[in-house]
């Protein structure tokens, strides 16, 4: 596989956009309470934002730092706008907001996780993250995770079982703290039944995966280089100014 260290972007992306816009009106004290708070009331809490018209990577990725909600998104290429009034919503409301302007697209909770996709794809034979895992256990830590489970993908798509898959990234430090319920086990579940019980047990990261369609070839590597882990409290975060870390799209 190739190092995801090519594809993720070397330079702050200052979302200026959003200074205006999509801006939460709490104090970062507040906001960074909201860990303390169980999964599902982090999707009913309000909060006042502005209005915006944002990609919806962007979009997701301040639901996800703002309102401290992981998620598991599965999109496709180009990615789509949402525009959003100003007013004040809780993180299930903007994402309500969302699929009602974007065609193709649902978002459902799954224990607190919120998980938005776009129907066809998630349904395609092609994604990975319907390939059945046979057997799997979570390591200690969401760092360790996120290394070691999307090669364990990729080597069952090539045909060699989980235990073949070879990797040749970077651990992320802050998602190192993070800590899973070590040895957990799975037997013959999908890949996204995966990803989701390990939003849920920690529930501190979220899971951004781009297809380069909604009907993808199995054995492309684009989604593999366009799978994209991130904090709830990333190191670049400012209350006032969003600043964000934003992956350059593989091709």
């Amino acid at each position: 596989m190739t190092s995801v260290s090519n594809i993720f972007v070397r330079n702050l992306v200052v979302i200026g956009v959003m200074a205006s816009s999509l801006l939460a009106c709490t104090g970062h004290r507040q906001a960074t309470s909201r860990l303390d708070l169980p999964l599902q009331q982090r999707l009913d809490t309000p909060q006042a934002v502005g209005s915006a018209t944002v990609g919806l990577t962007d979009f997701v990725g301040f639901i996800a730092t703002a309102y401290k909600v992981p998620l598991l998104v599965e999109t496709i290429r180009p990615a789509p706008d949402v525009a959003v009034p100003a007013g004040t919503y809780t993180a299930r409301q903007l994402l309500d907001i969302a699929v009602r302007q974007l065609p193709g697209y649902e978002w459902k909770g799954e224990h607190g996780v919120a998980h938005l996709y776009q129907t066809e794809l998630a349904a395609s034979k092609g994604n990975l993250l319907n390939v059945e895992i046979h057997r799997y256990s979570f390591p200690n830590n969401v760092a360790d995770f996120d290394y070691g489970f999307r090669p364990c993908v990729y080597s069952i798509v090539k045909g060699y079982g989980c235990a073949g898959g070879a990797y040749s990234g970077f651990k992320s430090i802050e998602l190192q703290k993070e800590i899973l319920p070590e040895f957990e086990s799975f037997k013959e579940v999908t890949a996204r039944a995966v990803l989701l019980r390990a939003l849920q047990a920690n529930g501190h990261f979220y899971v951004l995966i781009v297809f380069e369609s909604t009907h993808p070839q199995l054995a492309s590597d684009f989604p593999f280089l366009n799978w994209y882990t991130r904090s709830l409290v990333p190191q670049d975060f400012r209350v006032l100014g969003l600043h964000v870390m934003w992956p350059v799209l593989a091709s």
